[in-house]
């Protein structure tokens, strides 16, 4: 099944996600790293707010770095980096995708919000201890699966460790990881795979 693929990203966002998803596949690829098209009207007709990341495959556009690599490793289920729908590793694969994003991903984006990358007038500092009491209880329950199991799926390393992995990546880079080493370890396993994409992130 050959299909002309476009990615848009750019940097170490979670278009990170998507990168090391199509290079597990082997999959050709053309990959726009362009922060400048978000919010231009070019991008908003593939993701309707005009955020990144968005893909082009086959013709037909698809947004959510999530909702992509899901979507890609069902296309090509030879390449086994995900389990057949209907499966108990299936479900596992969208409970844990689906943890990560709402109990952890979401109060590392708001506290990098009102850090920086709001404008100084709708920051609010409040937040910012909420939201670290958050992202440890949701670490906390990684951790403790990990303990028991080297992925999150079973013994062996799938889409979910690159969605799941780049959440706890983003919260080393916010400092929170030092009190879980397993996850730790979790996180150096998956940089020493070759094709991953953000081990050197620093969002």
């Amino acid at each position: 099944m050959d299909k002309q693929i476009t990615l848009y990203g750019t940097g170490t966002t979670r278009s990170s996600r998507c990168r090391w998803t199509l290079l597990e596949l082997g999959l050709d690829f053309d990959y726009v790293d362009n922060g400048s098209l978000i919010g231009t009207a070019e991008l908003k007709k593939m993701q309707p707010l005009g955020k990144l990341p968005a893909i082009v495959i086959g013709g037909e556009s698809l947004f959510e770095s999530t909702a992509i690599c899901t979507y890609l490793c069902d296309l090509y289920p030879n390449k086994n980096l995900i389990a057949s729908v209907g499966s108990r590793q299936r479900a596992l694969h969208e409970q844990w995708c689906s943890f990560a994003l709402t109990e952890i991903e979401g109060y590392l984006w708001s506290s990098s919000k009102h850090k920086s990358l709001y404008p100084a007038e709708k920051r609010v500092a409040a937040v910012l201890p909420i939201n670290t009491e958050e992202i440890i209880a949701g670490l906390a329950v990684l951790e403790n699966t990990l303990n028991e199991t080297p992925y999150l799926t079973g013994s062996n390393f799938s889409v979910t460790d690159i969605i799941v992995g780049f959440t706890v990546n983003w919260a080393r880079s916010a400092g929170h990881l030092e009190t879980f080493p397993v996850l730790s370890a979790y996180l150096e396993r998956l940089h020493e795979r070759e094709l991953c994409t953000f081990k050197q992130n620093l969002i």
